[in-house]
């Protein structure tokens, strides 16, 4: 007779063994790419885009960002990548613009903050400063 050794209750781990969930979220937290690309089979790099530059592709996931309402860290990294893949920070605040009538003002304006702060621009202190026209 073969023994069997007994499963373990869900949730217990061995000592000093990492539960598996908390890396999990800790990694997806900080946009892990090569995890995410690994673990889930989908790659948060260009794929096959062959009609559009890495610029104009990363300024398409950023407005697509917007538009769908995610979250303050992926619009950040949206942002980041964009300006890795040679956008300016003008382009960037235009893309939010041209967005707008699609996406709606709420979106884009809810985003913008966000966005200043890819863009390492303190919106909260601009909003301060008096206002020139």
């Amino acid at each position: 007779m073969v023994a069997r050794r007994r499963a373990e209750p869900y949730g217990r781990r061995r000592m000093g063994q990492k539960p598996r969930f908390k890396e999990t979220l800790r990694r997806l937290a900080m946009i892990d790419e090569g995890f995410v690309e690994d673990q889930a089979g989908f790659g948060l790099g260009l794929t096959g885009t062959p009609a559009l530059d890495p610029k104009t592709s990363m300024l398409l996931q950023m407005a697509a960002s917007v538009a769908m309402g995610s979250s303050a860290l992926c619009l950040q990294w949206c942002v980041g990548r964009a300006l890795a893949a040679g956008a300016t920070e003008d382009e960037i605040a235009d893309v939010l613009l041209a967005i707008a009538p699609v996406a709606g003002l709420g979106r884009v304006v809810c985003a913008a903050p966000d966005v200043a702060t890819g863009l390492e621009y303190d919106i909260a202190a601009a909003l301060e400063e008096p206002y020139d026209h």
